[in-house]
């Protein structure tokens, strides 16, 4: 999980789908608070040390995606900052 900040905090709030499997969107369960502790434990976990995940920086991707209720597929993310 140590991809591109806006794709991972994407993936939270929308979900994913591929080939035919969906993770489900957690955007209406977790908070932006909340979504950036998850984040930045899984992306300082394991030996990884990448930089925290505000929640400023998840209100940003969730202004962002608006309204939009289907899942990323991977073409979608790859083109995401």
């Amino acid at each position: 999980m140590l991809g591109a900040e806006g794709a991972i905090t994407r993936i939270v709030l929308n979900g994913k789908e591929k080939e035919g499997l969906v993770m489900p969107p957690l955007r209406g369960a977790l908070d932006d608070t909340a979504i950036a502790a998850v984040l930045t434990y899984i992306r300082q976990s394991w030996g990884h040390n990448a930089p925290p995940v505000s929640p400023e920086s998840v209100a940003k991707v969730r202004a962002a995606v608006g309204n939009r209720e289907e899942p990323w597929s991977d073409e979608e993310l790859q083109s995401t900052p």
